[in-house]
């Protein structure tokens, strides 16, 4: 959780400056800008890059900056109670809805892709499923069920089915 929320919290940072940068001289052209498909410009000056009147990337620094803390304090065996998990399954929700909204954007309406939005969209779908998994192992282990911890298995495979899924998607709208 503290690994992806910090990918994903560097890559939030990068965007907010590359899209301060542009507020600041409308000719700048982002790093991750190469062609008209992958045009971080395109996407940082779409109506969606400000859903809720203000950069979205703040919506990530601020997240994964609670995802990081989240994961020091998981990172000290303290154990955090349930209506906490419930609220932090819920701000997950938003973020995993939010980023499937600016991906439709991205690849429906705007037609461009943002490598930067895109591996800020990839850490949502883990972080989603860590924290299902999380909450279900900590019902049944309160129950007093014999719970098996494993990293890999059926959450893995939602991964990356979510991934190839999104990616085919990408592919199809976009380079077909």
């Amino acid at each position: 959780m503290l690994i992806l929320a910090t990918i994903g919290e560097f890559f939030s940072f990068l965007i907010t400056v590359d899209k301060i940068a542009l507020l600041v001289d409308p000719t700048f052209v982002p790093a991750c800008t190469f062609n008209e498909v992958v045009s971080c410009s395109d996407v940082m000056q779409s109506p969606q890059a400000n859903a809720f009147g203000f950069p979205n990337p703040l919506i990530g620094i601020l997240g994964y900056g609670v995802v990081m803390t989240i994961g020091v304090v998981l990172m000290t065996g303290a154990k955090l109670p349930r209506w906490f998990w419930w609220c932090t399954l819920a701000g997950m929700t938003f973020g995993i809805v939010f980023v499937h909204w600016l991906a439709y954007s991205a690849i429906f309406v705007i037609g461009a892709l943002c490598p930067y939005c895109m591996a800020v969209w990839a850490i949502m779908m883990p972080l989603l499923i860590m924290t299902m998994v999380h909450m279900m192992r900590e019902i049944r282990r309160d129950r007093g069920d014999v719970v098996a911890h494993s990293a890999f298995g059926m959450p893995l495979l939602v991964v990356i089915a979510w991934y190839l899924g999104v990616a085919a998607v990408i592919w199809i709208q976009l380079f077909m």
